[in-house]
């Protein structure tokens, strides 16, 4: 029986994990993409079935692990590998690569110009590759780890005149309740002066 003419017929059957989990899954993806301003929806249905092909793949070898951790994993290795293709030889480590390529197709306004091209470079045009290339290149360099070594804190003559001062005090207690005293009666005459 024919599908109707409106509702493509899309073949993709795993045989692992649910409905529901790959439903759930296809959901997390839709939003995932949409995160990086795919708002074509062709192109968007395309990356979607694509990377739902590859997950139930994968899946098959990791049943254990859920489809949406396996659809995302999926989706982060081919946009990894879409960046290596444009990035190349960039010197861009490892850990950065997701945030410079994302950060450098947003500038090149991806989204809007080349939407069609994301996670396809095979197509691209040098123009966006060019774009994407230019802020990467123009990054500082990284950061290098130093170390420092901890000293002590001069603070003066203070802790001495602290430490007299505690020592005083301590062995002539009722010497400290009378300035104390002296200050309180201080503070209410002003105050006292203030409001009459």
């Amino acid at each position: 029986m024919r599908a109707p003419m409106d509702q493509p017929l899309i073949e993709f059957s795993p045989r692992t994990g649910t409905a529901a989990e790959w439903n759930d899954a296809y959901a997390r993806l839709a939003d995932y993409l949409r995160a990086y301003r795919i708002h074509s929806r062709l192109h968007r249905t395309y990356l979607i079935l694509e990377t739902l092909r590859r997950a139930k793949v994968t899946h098959e070898k990791h049943p254990d692990q859920s489809p949406t951790a396996v659809v995302i994993h999926e989706a982060r290795r081919m946009h990894r590998a879409w960046l290596r293709g444009i990035i190349g030889d960039l010197n861009v480590p490892e850990g950065r690569l997701d945030a410079n390529g994302r950060l450098a197709f947003l500038l090149c306004d991806g989204p809007t110009e080349y939407p069609d091209f994301f996670l396809n470079s095979t197509e691209a045009p040098l123009e966006m590759l060019e774009a994407m290339r230019r802020p990467i290149q123009q990054s500082g360099p990284d950061l290098m780890l130093s170390s420092m070594v901890p000293r002590p804190i001069d603070l003066g003559v203070l802790p001495d005149l602290a430490e007299e001062t505690s020592g005083f005090f301590g062995r002539h207690p009722w010497l400290r309740y009378a300035l104390l005293a002296a200050f309180a009666a201080l503070v209410g005459w002003s105050l006292w002066g203030v409001t009459h």
